[in-house]
């Protein structure tokens, strides 16, 4: 028998050796937030067809997986679609953010609870995401698993253990090397891009991740784990990225941004992925942490 695929708002489903399993994201379906496969011990899957469909803002996935049981021999197959959600800056689960209240791991922040940040003292939340990925989306997206910074990688005690965060999420580096460059002594540089740099690292232990992005008035600078990075920057490339019902609660909440194509300011600035990876060359070059 094929595994059963628990879905939010359905019913476990169980199909025949020689059946297929399709499960469909449509938009303004209330986005499926995930989707688990449960397999029996020894079986497997891997991908062997992927489209994208570009008809939609974000685009649309299209994956194809065949599903080996134990003796490695094709069962049947199981497709899944999926928003493409490459650049959403987030969390991990188990972060813990300097509040108002003390430390508070991420997955119990709450609306409207008061966060340390580095320019505007406390902030309240103003929205929370939440997103799970599991087995089968770290499988077809690797460009997608989490990244590790190892406690004590950014500077003495910084982080104060291991962080973390989705590729796309922005650290905030202080260094002479960044004010040589770029003519400001603090960037924001997405974590991918100091993969070069030790202790930073692809988490490829982990087999699944459920991200969290935190949303201020503005664009903040926060502390988590100890380390300095950022809340949910609404830049239009971030927005598109969080799907279409997020991008309504959060036009709920600053309907002016639904009519503003142009991007919102960062907190500092942002550095691309060249001027980020050049950025950490530099330091690795020169045995500098990032943040002295």
């Amino acid at each position: 028998m094929l595994p059963s695929i628990p879905e939010k708002g359905s019913h476990h489903q169980t199909v025949g050796s020689n059946r297929s399993i399709t499960v469909d994201s449509v938009p303004g379906d209330g986005e499926i937030d995930s989707t688990t496969v449960n397999l029996p011990p020894g079986w497997s899957v891997r991908i062997v067809n992927l489209d994208e469909d570009f008809s939609e803002t974000p685009s649309f996935k299209d994956w194809s997986y065949e599903v080996l049981n134990a003796d490695g021999l094709s069962v049947g197959t199981l497709s899944i679609r999926s928003n493409d959600i490459d650049g959403v800056p987030c969390f991990a689960q188990g972060t813990v953010l300097e509040t108002s209240r003390g430390l508070v791991p991420v997955e119990h922040l709450r609306v409207g609870d008061l966060v340390a940040t580095r320019d505007n003292g406390f902030q309240p939340v103003r929205w929370i995401g939440e997103r799970h990925l599991g087995m089968l989306a770290l499988l077809a997206q690797p460009q997608l698993r989490p990244i590790r910074i190892a406690a004590g990688a950014l500077g003495e005690n910084t982080p104060v253990s291991d962080l973390v965060v989705s590729p796309q999420h922005r650290i905030l580096v202080r260094s002479k090397i960044a004010q040589r460059l770029f003519g400001a002594a603090e960037v924001l540089v997405a974590a991918k891009h100091l993969l070069a740099l030790k202790g930073i690292e692809i988490a490829e232990d982990m087999a699944e991740v459920r991200y969290f992005h935190i949303l201020f008035d503005r664009h903040e600078v926060v502390f988590s784990n100890g380390a300095e990075t950022e809340s949910l920057y609404t830049g239009a490339e971030a927005l598109k990225a969080l799907g279409e019902g997020a991008r309504a609660e959060i036009f709920t909440l600053f309907p002016e941004w639904e009519e503003q194509s142009n991007s919102r300011d960062g907190a500092r600035l942002l550095l691309s992925g060249r001027q980020g990876r050049n950025l950490a060359a530099r330091h690795l070059q020169n045995n500098k942490v990032l943040n002295a």
